[in-house]
């Protein structure tokens, strides 16, 4: 079985270091941040958002 591990959006903030809502919502619009998996609570996920991480951050190039 596959483990599938969420983390809430302030859990995301911590990853990356930061501390606004709306450097998460810009990061998904203009850096092809994951979108979140569930909406109410926003949750992640944990594996979208290291892989995210891992291959540039804001460093990639939007879609």
């Amino acid at each position: 079985m596959v483990d599938i591990e969420m983390i809430t959006e302030q859990e995301a903030m911590r990853m990356l270091k930061v501390s606004s809502r709306a450097t998460i919502w810009k990061y998904t619009e203009n850096h092809n941040f994951p979108k979140p998996i569930r909406t109410h609570p926003k949750q992640y996920l944990k594996s979208a958002v290291e892989n995210w991480i891992l291959s540039g951050g804001i460093n990639q190039k939007s879609s």
